[in-house]
């Protein structure tokens, strides 16, 4: 057929096989774009991929990162407060150390847990952690109130620790106190609770001051106080009575002379009485009256060898200086050493030598002098009176013995105190030092 001849059938042929071409085209194009879209999927999927592998990454060196930094910022804080913990505890411990005054911590079944080196030394105890209150406080014999005007119970000072967090406030005593060597001592003791930052109680501390010879001084000065009253009224008072037994005695010489015998006999007995009297007031005024010192080197060991020759008292001395030179009345301070020893020998046990043991200790400007009896000691309710005027434990005594002997060593710028120990009585005193005298320098000679 031909297909130029019939030009309807060649243009149906023509449109047939553009078609045919159109199709072809078209789905290879679409093919073609098919791979291209893959391609771009695939290319584009695989960046993406490695980008977020990457960003997780560094996400978590990041997060390392900044861990290390806050563990090592909470191992310095650490190191900080372990620093400053320790700091505090070394200071705690220093301040403890050196403080003047003791410190006992109890817990709160009123056990020891600590006690700094002023406590142990004032306690009289070289380790006291681990006592119990009532056996750390044994020693206590008498408690007070703070002005020690109220006497309190020593049972109810002890509960006072025991029982701080009933109390919840500073409670504040003054006790008597023997060390376990025998020492007596009076203490300051302020009693507090102890409780943690949310209010639990754990445990008391003990504040305890060494008021001895704070309290001694005071009694001194009382004991001053009451002299210098009873030197004012003793003229008066000798005088009248020197006139009254004067004129007793004088009307019983006279009494003497009758014949009845029993008006004779009890004649006598009132003079007799009379001059007993008499040699009293007579020791009253020399006690009261101010007595002129007449001072001078006085080596001390010869005068007490003198006075133990006297009263027929042994001396033993101990740690005692060869040449212990005061500044002193000689006459004044044979008084002091022999009515000592004279009260050391009365107060001797049956059948028992007299030994007195004499220790002493110098300083730049005192002589301490301490003298240690093998008697039956002082009873604990005379200390305190035992240098007062009239004040005596003895039957036949008259209570100016001991009061003489304290006026005597105040005059002189000392002091004196009395006490017990393990064997007796102790008595020390103190006394202003001679000062040897200042050598003066050699002059030369003029030629």
């Amino acid at each position: 057929m031909n297909l130029v001849a019939n030009p309807t059938f060649f243009k149906f042929f023509m449109m047939l096989l553009g078609s045919v071409v159109i199709i072809a085209v078209g789905a290879l194009a679409f093919r073609y774009l098919k791979q291209m879209m893959l391609q771009d999927v695939d290319m584009s999927s695989r960046p993406a991929g490695r980008e977020s592998s990457g960003f997780a990454f560094h996400t978590y060196q990041g997060v390392i990162s900044r861990l290390k930094e806050q563990e090592q910022e909470l191992k310095s804080l650490r190191e900080a407060a372990s620093s400053r913990a320790s700091a505090s505890e070394s200071l705690s411990v220093a301040v403890l150390t050196n403080l003047g005054s003791g410190v006992v911590v109890f817990n709160p079944a009123g056990i020891v847990q600590q006690a700094n080196p002023a406590a142990r030394e004032i306690l009289g105890y070289a380790s006291p952690t681990g006592l119990h209150t009532r056996d750390l406080m044994k020693g206590v014999h008498a408690v007070r109130t703070e002005t020690g005007q109220t006497a309190v119970e020593v049972s109810s000072f002890l509960r006072a620790i025991t029982d701080a967090p009933q109390h919840n406030q500073t409670t504040r005593f003054e006790v008597d106190y023997r060390t376990p060597g025998g020492v007596e001592k009076v203490l300051a003791i302020t009693v507090s609770p102890i409780r943690s930052s949310v209010g639990a109680f754990l445990g008391s501390t003990c504040l305890i001051t060494d008021r001895t010879q704070i309290s001694s001084l005071a009694r001194q000065m009382r004991v001053r106080e009451n002299l210098a009253s009873l030197g004012e009224m003793s003229a008066g008072i000798a005088h009248e009575f020197k006139n009254s037994l004067a004129t007793i005695s004088g009307y019983a010489q006279m009494l003497k002379g009758e014949p009845d015998e029993t008006v004779s006999e009890f004649a006598t007995r009132i003079q007799g009485t009379t001059e007993n009297l008499t040699s009293v007031v007579t020791d009253f005024l020399n006690f009261a009256r101010p007595q002129q010192l007449k001072r001078e080197p006085i080596e001390l060991r010869p005068v007490l060898e003198d006075c133990a020759r006297e009263t027929k008292v042994t001396l033993e001395f101990q740690n005692f200086p060869d040449r212990l030179v005061v500044n002193g009345d000689r006459t004044a301070l044979r008084q002091v050493f022999s009515n000592l020893l004279r009260n050391a020998a009365e107060a001797a046990r049956n059948n028992t030598p007299v030994r007195v043991t004499v220790r002493a200790s110098a300083t730049d400007t005192s002589v301490e002098l301490s003298l240690h009896d093998n008697g039956t000691g002082i009873p604990e309710e005379a200390l305190k009176n035992i240098f007062i005027p009239f004040f005596t434990t003895k039957p036949q005594g008259t209570g100016l013995g001991l009061a003489l002997v304290h006026r005597i060593v105040t005059e002189h710028g000392g002091s004196i105190r009395a006490g017990n120990d393990l064997e007796g009585a102790v008595f020390t005193l103190s006394l202003p030092l001679q000062k040897p005298a200042a050598e003066k320098p050699a002059t030369a000679n003029p030629k």
